[in-house]
């Protein structure tokens, strides 16, 4: 498909993107222009529009939405192609909407051609209303990239289904710990908001029991309501849970054999903890739920009474829990307040740290940024090093094998930027990454992630020599007169940053800015040590 600018004498055949009026008739988007469109196009002073003309292998829109919908859809649900642009998938049935906003989440990721919303997950709904809705905006669409998202869907159940809201015998388990009449008008308050919040999903609430707020007494109580055939299981506690080994969950580890999540971030109300027992759902619900609601954990809980088996992976990708707007600290507390540290007039530079991890590696013989160094993949050792050291924010570029990088960072907060041109060098990576630091940094640090020794104390020597009132600055690693990397820039010299090539031992390096270039020299050559080839390799190799 070949998209762009069309005069409009040149434009029969072409089909456009947006909704176009000609007075009393409507072009659609995926509209096909014929003469009679020219020619009216013309009359109202229109000469150049948007489209795309047809490829081998291109497919229309709403052909590509049906495709995609069809692989969405399971049972209980149906879909429209309501225009070119737009399907329409609803409840064929009443009940309880399936669906993971993980995936939903990862659906939006494989591209910026389709996207998908849909209502929030677990929620009952009823027959012919809208549950999700898929929208592209193109015309036309590659065929291979349909295959490529029909491809990525195939390895895992439909997407959206609607299951019935069963009956599920509910238990209520009061753990008392005051035992008064406070704590029952707590217990009242947290099952009137389960029973008003949960009522789509059939719960019937028919079996209480009392225990101590204490393990056995707790413990046995969870046994019983499990045998007496109870599918839904709800803890009201006495006390918050504060810790994977206080009394309610330790009391439900002595007779389940996982718990599969032990709370949410959400502050006030982060005690939520879910497991399972033959079939049964155990839910030792927030303390604070009835006073303070919380989405997540009706989100959490619908999830876990509506899913066929609990798995601990799918609670375990916690979301922001936004605040209500516009709260204020109490006078009181207004007393306890602490600023943020402000940089003074003269104060240390705020640096940035680029990590240049996009190359392939070629002349290494291997993926040499993959390596296994100390038990770690060998970028990784200055992606640490830059997050251990004083600059900040770091940004790790990637190219070559992304993905895998990636994986790697996904129990770090760094800012990763995917560099799609990575091929043309380095210097590409690097105006990738300067170009993403903020404003509000002095310079960045350019650090290439084949460097294994390097560590965040000389990274903070050469921040240290880095004045912030200075406009013109390069800082580099110095070890016997040569210069190597990493190098520091001022901001003002982003658009000629570069690295220091790997013969800077034989000729010099950025003589331009010699004026204004400090050299942090270094004894220890083994800081310094880049892999680059075979030999490299298996001089670290043999030192690890």
């Amino acid at each position: 498909m070949q998209c762009r600018e069309y005069k409009v004498n040149q434009a029969v055949g072409v089909r456009i993107f947006s909704k176009i009026a000609l007075g009393s008739k409507v072009l659609m988007p995926g509209h096909q222009l014929t003469e009679e469109d020219i020619i009216a196009l013309k009359a109202m002073g229109i000469n150049r529009i948007f489209g795309a003309e047809i490829e081998a292998g291109d497919i229309t829109s709403s052909t590509a939405l049906g495709m995609i919908a069809a692989r969405l859809c399971g049972e209980g649900t149906a879909y429209a192609v309501t225009n070119a642009n737009l399907c329409k998938i609803t409840a064929a049935k009443d009940g309880i909407f399936a669906a993971s906003s993980d995936r939903i989440a990862k659906f939006n990721r494989l591209g910026d051609i389709f996207r998908l919303n849909a209502q929030e997950p677990y929620a009952f709904v009823k027959e012919g209303e809208i549950i999700a809705e898929l929208e592209t905006t193109y015309a036309m669409v590659d065929g291979a990239k349909v295959d490529e998202i029909l491809y990525s869907l195939a390895g895992n159940t439909e997407l959206f289904a609607i299951d019935e809201a069963i009956h599920r015998k509910t238990a209520l388990i009061y753990a008392d710990f005051y035992d008064n009449e406070a704590e029952t008008a707590h217990f009242m308050t947290n099952v009137k908001a389960l029973v008003k919040n949960f009522q789509g999903l059939n719960l019937d609430f028919a079996n209480e029991y009392h225990a101590k707020y204490e393990i056995e007494p707790l413990a046995d109580a969870i046994q019983r309501a499990v045998n007496e055939g109870n599918e839904v299981i709800f803890i009201l506690g006495g006390l918050r849970s504060s810790h994977p080994a206080d009394i309610i969950p330790t009391a439900i580890t002595r007779f389940v054999d996982e718990i599969v999540n032990y709370d949410i971030p959400e502050v006030g109300a982060s005690d939520l903890i879910i497991a399972g027992k033959r079939g049964s759902r155990i839910i030792s619900v927030p303390y604070a739920y009835g006073d303070k609601g919380s989405a997540l954990a009706d989100l959490y809980i619908k999830q876990a009474i509506v899913s066929e088996k609990l798995n601990a992976f799918d609670f375990s990708r916690p979301q922001n829990v936004l605040l209500t707007p516009k709260q204020k600290l109490t006078p009181l507390e207004e007393e306890d307040l602490i600023k943020g540290a402000e940089r003074k007039a003269g104060g240390a530079a705020r640096v940035a740290a680029v990590v240049l991890a996009a190359g392939s590696g070629g002349r290494a013989g291997r993926n040499k940024l993959m390596l296994d160094v100390g038990g770690e993949p060998l970028f990784m050792k200055a992606v640490h090093a830059a997050i251990k050291s004083k600059a900040s924010p770091v940004f790790v570029v990637t190219g070559y094998n992304a993905a895998e990088l990636e994986n790697c960072m996904e129990n770090i907060d760094v800012n990763i930027i995917y560099n799609p041109n990575y091929q043309v060098g380095v210097k590409s990576s690097i105006n990738l990454g300067l170009k993403s630091v903020p404003g509000f940094c002095d310079g960045a640090l350019l650090i290439p992630a084949d460097m294994p020794n390097l560590t965040p104390e000389i990274l903070d020597k050469m921040i240290a020599s880095f004045p912030a009132d200075k406009t013109k600055y390069v800082g580099v690693l110095s070890l016997g007169g040569v210069k190597y990397n990493p190098v520091l820039w001022s901001k003002s010299l982003y658009d000629q940053a570069d690295i220091v090539p790997e013969n800077a031992a034989i000729r010099p390096v950025f003589v331009e800015h010699s004026d204004y270039t400090t050299e942090t020299k270094i004894k220890d050559a083994k800081l310094l040590a880049d892999i680059n080839f075979p030999s490299d390799i298996e001089k670290l190799l043999q030192k690890k």
